[in-house]
C-alpha cells in the first residue's frame, strides 16, 4: 500500500537469460583459450624433440603444466561468476534498501501530515507512535506520550484511558464517538474511534487510537440548526403576530368597555370584577408574546450607526440599579479603556443587554453579584468589542446549552423563550457572536462579540 516504485538498477534491467548466456560464452572463450593454449604448448613440445626420444620427467612436467592450466581456468571461470553474482546481489540488496527507506519516509510522512490524531498501542500497553496531530489534540508532550505505559500517562477515570481499556482488554471499540475532554482547565469535544492493528503474521499487535477535536465542528452545526429554524419561524412568526393581534385588540377593548358598563350599573361585584382583572392581565400578557413575535419575524435590514458601548452601558445600569437593589444584587461593571464604538442599532444592542441582565437577575432568587465587562479583542485578524455578562446564579445544565437560543424554549416557568432568540437574531444581524458558559452552581458567562466601528455610518441587510 506503502510501497512506492523502486529504482530500477543497471544489473536489475538486464534479464537473467542474458546473464546465463554471458557465463556461457565466458566457459566457451575460456576453454576455447585452453583448447589453444593446450595446442601451442604440444606445438612447442614437437619442436624441441623432434628425432629424439622425450625424457619421461618432461611428459610428467608437461600434464602438470595441464593440470594447473586447467585448474586457474575453472578458478578463473568461478570467481568471475561469484564476482557477477556479488554485484548483482549488492545491487539488490541496495535497492531493497532504499526502497525499504522510502516506505519508512511515505508512511512517516503520511502520519506526520494527517490532520487526524493518531496514536497506537502495543499489546503491552506501550505507546509506540504519536503524530503531531495527537499531541496538539491531546495538550501534551511526544515525550510524555512516546515510549511510555498508556496506564502510567492517562490519569485513572481519563476518558483516552477508559477507551484503551475497552479496545486493547475487551475488544470493546467506539466508532465516532464524541467525548468530552477536559485539558488545561478548558473542556473540549474530542471524537474517538479505535481500531486493531494487525502485525505481518495476521495477528493482533495491538490498538490504534484516532483522535479529533470537533468543538467548533459540533458549535457550527449547533448554530446551522438554529439559523435553520430560526429561518422557518420567521414567515410562521409574522403572520400569527398578525392574524392574533386584531382579535387580541377587540377582546381588550370589550372588556374595558364591559367593565365600564358594568361600574355605571352598580352591578360589578368584588368576583366579576376580579375575573376582568385577569382577563385584562393576560391580554396585556399576550399582546407582549404579540410584541416579541414581531420583533422576532422582523427583517434584518436596518441602518447602523456607531454606538458607544460604555453609554449603552451606563443606561443599562441605571436602568437595572433600582431592581438589583430589591433583589438583594450588586451590579457591577468595568469598562476598557479607549473602548472603540460598534456599528449598529443602539435601541436594539440596548435589548440584547437587558434580556442578558434580566436573565441573569432571574439566575439569583436569593441575591449575588452581576458584573457587566466590556473590553476590545481581536481574533481572527479582525477587532472586536466584547461585551461579557457574568452572574453567581444557579447555572445552567449542560443539556440545555445548546437548546438555548432555540425560539419558545426556556427552563423558567413563566418565559416565553422568545427573549434569547431575539438576541440571537439581532447578533447575528449585527455580524456579532453570542455563546454562553455555564455550570449547575457556578453561575452563569454571556459574551456578545461586535465588530468594532469602521469610522463611518454603513447601511447593511442580513439575510431573514
Amino acid at each position: 500500500m506503502f510501497r512506492p516504485s523502486p529504482e530500477t538498477t543497471l544489473f536489475q534491467k538486464i534479464p537473467l537469460r542474458l546473464i546465463g548466456a554471458v557465463l556461457l560464452i565466458l566457459a566457451l572463450a575460456v576453454s576455447v583459450l585452453l583448447l589453444f593454449s593446450l595446442q601451442h604448448e604440444q606445438f612447442v613440445l614437437q619442436g624441441l624433440t623432434e628425432g629424439k626420444n622425450v625424457p619421461t620427467e618432461l611428459l610428467g612436467g608437461r600434464w602438470q603444466s595441464r593440470y594447473d592450466l586447467i585448474v586457474m581456468t575453472i578458478l578463473l571461470f568461478l570467481l568471475s561468476s561469484i564476482g557477477i553474482a556479488a554485484v548483482i546481489t549488492f545491487q539488490h540488496d541496495s535497492s531493497t534498501r532504499r526502497t525499504l527507506e522510502e516506505v519508512k519516509g511515505l508512511a512517516r510522512n503520511i502520519l506526520e501530515s494527517i490532520p487526524t490524531g493518531v496514536v497506537t498501542v502495543n499489546r503491552h500497553g506501550h505507546i509506540t507512535a504519536v503524530n503531531p496531530s495527537a499531541v496538539a489534540t491531546l495538550k501534551r508532550s511526544t515525550d510524555e506520550l512516546l515510549g511510555h505505559g498508556y496506564d502510567k500517562v492517562f490519569a485513572k477515570g481519563d476518558m483516552i484511558r477508559i477507551v484503551l481499556d475497552g479496545a486493547l482488554h475487551n475488544n470493546r471499540h467506539v466508532d465516532h464517538h464524541d467525548r468530552p475532554y477536559g485539558t488545561g482547565g478548558q473542556t473540549r469535544t474530542i471524537r474517538v474511534t479505535t481500531a486493531d492493528l494487525t502485525g505481518d503474521d495476521g495477528r493482533s499487535a495491538g490498538v490504534m487510537v484516532l483522535l479529533k477535536d470537533v468543538t467548533e465542528l459540533l458549535d457550527l452545526e449547533r448554530r446551522v440548526r438554529v439559523a435553520d429554524k430560526l429561518a422557518g419561524l420567521h414567515t410562521l412568526s409574522a403572520g400569527v403576530a398578525h392574524e392574533l393581534r386584531n382579535p387580541l385588540s377587540a377582546i381588550d377593548l370589550n372588556l374595558h368597555l364591559l367593565e365600564e358598563e358594568l361600574k355605571e350599573q352598580g352591578v360589578l361585584g368584588t368576583q366579576p370584577a376580579h375575573y376582568i382583572h385577569v382577563l385584562n392581565a393576560e391580554c396585556r400578557r399576550l399582546s407582549v408574546i404579540l410584541d416579541n413575535f414581531m420583533k422576532f419575524a422582523r427583517s434584518g435590514s436596518m441602518g447602523l450607526h456607531e454606538v458607544d458601548v460604555p453609554a449603552a452601558i451606563e443606561h443599562i445600569m441605571a436602568l437595572m440599579q433600582f431592581e438589583a437593589e430589591e433583589r438583594k444584587i450588586q451590579l457591577e461593571h468595568t469598562v476598557g479603556a479607549a473602548l472603540p464604538p460598534v456599528l449598529g442599532d443602539e435601541t436594539q444592542i440596548g435589548q440584547v443587554l437587558l434580556n442578558i441582565v434580566v436573565n441573569a437577575f432571574h439566575a439569583m432568587p436569593d441575591g449575588g453579584r452581576c458584573r457587566i465587562v466590556a473590553d476590545e479583542r481581536t481574533a481572527d485578524g479582525k477587532r472586536w468589542v466584547e461585551i461579557s455578562v457574568k452572574d453567581t446564579g444557579i447555572g445552567i445544565q449542560e443539556e440545555a446549552l445548546s437548546r438555548l437560543f432555540e425560539p419558545f424554549y426556556t427552563t423558567k416557568s413563566s418565559g416565553t423563550g422568545l427573549g434569547l432568540a431575539i438576541a440571537y437574531r439581532i447578533m447575528q444581524d449585527h455580524g456579532g457572536t453570542i455563546t454562553v458558559s455555564s455550570a449547575p452552581g457556578n453561575g452563569t458567562t454571556v459574551a456578545m462579540r461586535f465588530p468594532a466601528g469602521a469610522g463611518q455610518c454603513q447601511k447593511i441587510g442580513m439575510a431573514s
